[in-house]
């Protein structure tokens, strides 16, 4: 089980902050650019439990709002739903496996960035008479997931030794 020490944690959340800030411009590929706060809140709700999960999604959202142009508040209400739902199940499923976390980084990845697309296009009235589903679900979202999903195993794999969790597993 993983022990809670906020300092540390709220360390990690502000090193994913600064790394979205300075490094996911260099790290787009195509056009899927690298979001690292919800590898870290992923993380944090699948090895803790439902209330940091809660906790770490509003705080990682809430540093995304204070930094953002418009919507604010959406950033906090998707990740800490996000967080709290991966919390609520992490004892469900095989936490150690780099392969389950890849799957859940995905989902929440597609979760997260295809609501923020259908939101920003409610907010826009130019792109509300164009909202389609091939806007919110569009293939930059899925393919931003997935690229997610791959530096999420990184991070699993790097966070896992480096806090001392136990083994990781590829099933």
């Amino acid at each position: 089980m993983y022990k809670i020490n906020r300092l540390r944690d709220y360390g990690l959340i502000l090193l994913a902050f600064l790394m979205q800030v300075f490094l996911a411009d260099f790290l787009k590929a195509g056009s899927a650019k690298p979001n690292f706060m919800i590898i870290i809140t992923a993380f944090f709700a699948l090895f803790a439990d439902e209330r940091f999960g809660l906790e770490a999604g509003f705080i990682c959202g809430a540093i995304l709002d204070i930094f953002a142009l418009r919507l604010f508040g959406l950033n906090t209400i998707l990740f800490s739903f996000s967080g709290y739902i991966i919390g609520r199940f992490n004892n469900k499923i095989y936490r150690e496996s780099i392969v389950t976390y890849a799957i859940v980084v995905f989902l929440m990845s597609f979760f997260i960035l295809s609501s923020y697309r259908l939101f920003i296009g409610l907010e826009n009235r130019f792109l509300l008479s164009s909202l389609t589903l091939g806007f919110v679900f569009s293939p930059v979202v899925f393919l931003a997931a997935l690229y997610n999903s791959f530096l999420g195993t990184l991070a699993h794999t790097f966070l896992s030794r480096a806090l001392k969790l136990g083994e990781t597993s590829v099933l």
